[in-house]
């Protein structure tokens, strides 16, 4: 008898626990179209300049898909635009370890590195003595990154690769 209502008891719990198992199943769409949702406005509000609104969509999508590459590189570029550099850095590099070939990623990495570097030696500038061979070095390298900040914003055809120029 005793064997009887322990067999019961164990098919009851199995029961139980498969109907909780396909139930979750079910839910699961419910939650991807909700994921798919978050990222269209997150994307729509970057789309529309709302940075901070796009910001918190994109956090919220990275809640609950953290390897989700694209809403990294969005956060990058929200960062940087909002001047947090050291934010950007970490989202791009959090970006490239989910997707290393992602050039778009390491370039604007490597712009926000510049603009860093150029805060840097602006400071650097206006603490020394700029007539001393560092002086006059770090104004020659403030002067190219300065220069080259400014033509990275221009289109031009040098700027182009060869096969786009020719087009």
């Amino acid at each position: 008898m005793a064997r009887l209502i322990r067999a019961s008891l164990l098919m009851a719990g199995l029961l139980i626990l498969s109907g909780c198992a396909s139930s979750h199943k079910e839910d699961k769409p419910e939650g991807n179209q909700e994921i798919m949702t978050l990222q269209s406005e997150a994307e729509q509000a970057y789309k529309m300049a709302r940075l901070d609104q796009a910001e918190s969509l994109y956090l919220q999508v990275l809640t609950s898909v953290p390897n989700y590459a694209p809403a990294w590189f969005r956060l990058g570029n929200i960062y940087t635009r909002t001047g947090r550099h050291d934010a950007a850095i970490a989202a791009y590099m959090r970006c490239l370890e989910l997707e290393p070939a992602n050039q778009k990623a390491w370039y604007n990495m490597s712009l926000v590195r510049i603009k860093q570097s150029t805060q840097v030696l602006s400071s650097a500038a206006r603490q020394g003595d700029q007539n001393t061979p560092v002086g006059r070095q770090i104004q020659a390298l403030l002067h190219a990154l300065n220069t080259i900040q400014s033509e990275t914003h221009k289109p031009t055809m040098k700027n182009l690769p060869s096969e786009q120029a020719a087009r």
